[in-house]
């Protein structure tokens, strides 16, 4: 399995970090607790986790959503909106959410939105959801979200994200180098997956 993290990475000053910009290079190795900057993957560390599959959440959806039996591949059907997803369950802290983008459409602008939220998804009521993760859902209480860059939202490309225990969320596309996306989430509650089909991107399946 290929390596999920740079050689470079420390949790010091918050001014070695850039968002959306990459590990410095200069930064120690985490020699005594890697855990602390690894993301994870079922079977990567120690063996087997005992988790379920991540899948998207089979009711929690927007109303352009059309989503497949195993609930592994979701598709805006119309628009450029009403597309916001969630996983089935809670996430660990550092396992990544890993997607692959099916299907780019040509003609509008922005895409895919990531992030979590600490509000289970069984207990949304699909009617209630916005159009928007980002301003709308992003405003309201226990939802933190933001836009994948443009340029990196193309048909085929791999993003996985995931957030630490200091509510750090970092990403990386394909074999890129983790770069962090955005802070602030609250990671003393449970957190699910949040993942907008936007603009752009209009298929994504979870690997």
């Amino acid at each position: 399995m290929d390596p999920l993290i740079p050689t470079g990475c420390r949790s010091g000053s918050s001014s070695l970090y850039s968002l959306g910009g990459p590990f410095p290079s200069t930064s120690h190795r985490c020699h005594h607790k890697p855990k602390r900057c690894l993301p994870i993957q079922c079977g990567s560390v120690g063996g087997p986790l005992h988790i379920s599959p991540l899948l998207f959440h089979p009711n929690a959806k927007g109303s352009q959503i059309v989503m497949d039996v195993v609930q592994r591949t979701v598709k805006r059907q119309a628009s450029f909106c009403n597309a916001i997803t969630f996983s089935n369950r809670p996430l660990a802290l550092y396992e990544q959410v890993r997607l692959k983008i099916t299907k780019k459409q040509c003609c509008w602008s922005g895409a895919l939105r990531l992030g979590f939220t600490a509000k289970d998804p069984s207990r949304i009521n699909p009617d209630s959801l916005p159009k928007y993760a980002c301003p709308d859902l992003v405003s309201q209480s226990g939802f933190w979200a933001k836009a994948l860059p443009e340029e990196f939202a193309n048909e085929g490309s791999v993003i996985a994200f995931w957030v630490d225990k200091k509510g750090r969320v970092f990403y990386r596309i394909n074999e890129s180098s983790p770069m962090l996306f955005f802070s602030g989430v609250r990671t003393a509650e449970p957190l699910w997956a949040l993942i907008d089909v936007y603009g752009l991107t209009r298929g994504v399946q979870l690997l």
